[in-house]
């Protein structure tokens, strides 16, 4: 265990109260993954089954990862070559796949044999980079920030395209410390006191700008410290805590019919966003690159709290066969985000 993680283990306590303990709530969406994630034939959501249950995961003897890669790849000619890739309409983000292999330690020098040929993971890195262009980037760039400042260190942050088009990572990761913090002013007005929390443009980002974070968090943890990095990505965490108690009541508020499909629609977005600042600040703890302090934690515990009841209640009382047959976009979004939910509290166990 990294020192961060031993302070982490020293810091997280169980929930607290009479719900569900975080074993019990782990143990729950492990079980609501398996039986309702892993058969699932959408990369996307094969994907996250790998995030969850890592690399080596199988359904039906075959690897979920595998049949992610084998479904998802494609290839694109500069020239006489052919470079690798995900494509954004699979992925949804730029290197959205390539960051959850990062994250589940894929071996480099894994194959994968696909319809368009057979790569590795570094070769399907290399295909992406050679491709890359960030002037045509329209989608926030977290993914792009993980994987790029792992693979290239501050000091040697520069790459050429198959294009000829000159990438500085640290410029990457300079427009995406700008753009998350302009995502997440409205969020600093309102811990000024200069307005109240209300719903706002980083609630338009990926999962409510909690991914935003995450990739400051790794560029943190790969070395980065481009544009005073540290302070303005804590300034952020700060925000992030702030929200882990303003955003559940914001739902409430919005959210308040008594339907059941609205009370599931609740859930899930509380789901969404406390299971996403779980992970946020679980990953950024354990490994070195968060140090929270005894108030911080306690907004930690609190949200834990939360999640398990808000686990118990798809478990046992939401009719997740209705959703999926109603509103099955809002359904593979839920499986997803059972995914980074388990994988957050598991930060913390």
């Amino acid at each position: 265990m990294t020192p961060g993680g031993a302070r982490l283990a020293a810091a997280a306590t169980p929930t607290s109260g009479s719900g569900p303990s975080s074993a019990e709530t782990i143990e729950l969406l492990r079980e609501l993954i398996l039986q309702r994630a892993l058969a699932s034939t959408d990369p996307w959501v094969q994907a996250h089954v790998v995030l969850a249950l890592g690399a080596d995961v199988k359904h039906d003897g075959k690897f979920v990862l595998d049949a992610m890669v084998e479904q998802s790849l494609r290839t694109e000619a500069i020239g006489i070559k052919q470079y690798p890739y995900f494509p954004v309409d699979i992925e949804r983000h730029p290197f959205h796949f390539l960051q959850i292999m990062q994250a589940t330690d894929v071996p480099y020098d894994r194959a994968f044999a696909t319809p368009v040929g057979r790569f590795t993971r570094r070769e399907i890195i290399s295909g992406s980079e050679a491709l890359f262009d960030p002037e045509a980037l329209v989608d926030e760039l977290s993914w792009v920030v993980s994987v790029l400042t792992h693979e290239h260190p501050q000091n040697r942050d520069t790459f050429e395209t198959a294009r000829g088009v000159e990438v500085k990572v640290t410029k990457l990761v300079e427009r995406h410390l700008s753009e998350t913090e302009k995502a997440w002013a409205d969020t600093f007005a309102a811990m000024a006191g200069a307005k109240g929390y209300t719903k706002g443009v980083v609630h338009r980002t990926a999962c409510n700008g909690t991914h935003m974070i995450y990739g400051l968090i790794d560029a943190l943890r790969n070395g980065y410290t481009v544009a005073d990095l540290r302070a303005r990505t804590l300034r952020l965490v700060g925000a992030l805590l702030f929200r882990m108690r303003a955003e559940p009541a914001l739902i409430d508020a919005s959210l308040r019919a008594g339907h059941p499909l609205i009370r599931l629609n609740a859930d899930a977005a509380k789901l969404t966003f406390l299971g996403h600042a779980v992970e946020d600040l679980g990953y950024g703890a354990q490994h070195g690159v968060l140090q929270l302090t005894p108030p911080q934690l306690e907004v930690v515990n609190e949200a834990r709290a939360q999640l398990a009841t808000i686990v118990a209640r798809l478990g046992t009382e939401h009719d997740l066969d209705a959703l999926q047959e109603q509103v099955p976009q809002a359904y593979k979004i839920l499986l997803g985000d059972l995914c980074h939910a388990y994988r957050g509290l598991r930060f913390w166990s």
